[in-house]
């Protein structure tokens, strides 16, 4: 009942725009929840045989999905929200990076087997290496065998260097062929597979809309403490507001000045500086003034700025 008002208040509120929003798969998705909800509700309530039981019981299975609603909420939780996009956006390209180490599996696992079943069948009139062989074969006696024995290598589920001594006898370049692959996998794919998926990640984290005006509205947050620690500091005598030379004075300071470089704000010409922090021309910057001052100056001056400034002059 709560999440059929919720839908309904929704509708009302944004009409057919709820289907036109960037979220409209989540509007969509809490649409068919609520609609197998009541679904369930109308056949448990018509019928109460056994096999309207069964269908009433499947008709729950839907509910479980309604567990993805925490990922509209995580929006609210930075790290776990993008986690949770980047897994979503992810599994392309984790099908092509399996399609890749499979690949790759495969084409090992071929020189490998048949260099064993070679081995296995000319030493098959020894004795004394049957032991030997029969271990070998469970291993490699297989091309999914030698695929799954090269998968636990390469995952750190067996011991490569344990292979690598079963594989001896076959030969050095069974050997070799199992050194090249744990070497090519571990230094060259894995590593290339990691890069891939951590510069999606920052790719998407870039994209993001929501991610970046919540770093933006950090980065002002902090900028404003930072600012209003420094006027506290130039306000020796706490009364709230800096007059001409006490700007002037602390403007010389070092510090004074990294701090407002750091901002992207030219120290150079600081009676402009103040006259323009000083947005009524009463010769002192309170608090506010300051703050929302030194923000506004913050940057270079984008092409809007100058457009709006050549329309004044005009």
């Amino acid at each position: 009942a709560i999440f059929t008002l919720e839908q309904i208040i929704r509708f009302v509120a944004f009409r057919w725009m709820i289907f036109a929003k960037h979220e409209r798969f989540w509007n969509i998705f809490d649409m068919v929840i609520v609609f197998f909800s009541w679904v369930e509700i109308v056949i448990r309530l018509a019928w109460a045989d056994s096999t309207t039981s069964s269908i009433a019981k499947l008709m729950k299975l839907p509910r479980i999905a309604r567990m993805l609603r925490l990922c509209r909420t995580a929006r609210f939780l930075t790290s776990l929200r993008v986690m949770v996009t980047l897994i979503a956006r992810s599994l392309k390209s984790l099908f092509w990076v399996l399609a890749v180490l499979f690949s790759i599996l495969f084409v090992f696992s071929l020189i490998l087997t048949q260099g064993v079943t070679d081995y296995v069948n000319a030493a098959s009139t020894e004795v004394g290496t049957a032991r030997e062989d029969s271990e070998m074969l469970q291993k490699f006696g297989s091309l999914f065998k030698t695929m799954f024995s090269l998968c636990q290598a390469m995952t750190n589920g067996r011991d490569w260097g344990e292979y690598g001594q079963m594989l001896s006898p076959v030969g050095l370049d069974a050997v070799v062929t199992i050194v090249v692959f744990i070497f090519f996998t571990s230094f060259s794919v894995v590593n290339i597979v990691t890069g891939v998926f951590v510069d999606g990640a920052i790719e998407m984290s870039k994209a993001d809309r929501h991610l970046a005006l919540e770093k933006k509205h950090r980065r002002k947050q902090q900028t404003a403490c930072d600012l209003l620690e420094l006027l506290i500091e130039i306000d020796a005598d706490k009364r709230g507001w800096i007059s001409r030379s006490d700007f002037m004075a602390a403007i010389e300071r070092p510090d004074v000045q990294d701090f407002i470089e750091s901002l992207e704000i030219s120290t150079g010409q600081t009676a402009v500086l103040f006259q323009v922090l000083d947005s009524n021309g009463d010769g002192w910057v309170d608090l506010v003034e300051f703050v929302d001052g030194m923000i506004l100056l913050q940057g270079e001056a984008k092409t809007a700025d100058i457009q709006i400034l050549l329309m004044q002059v005009r």
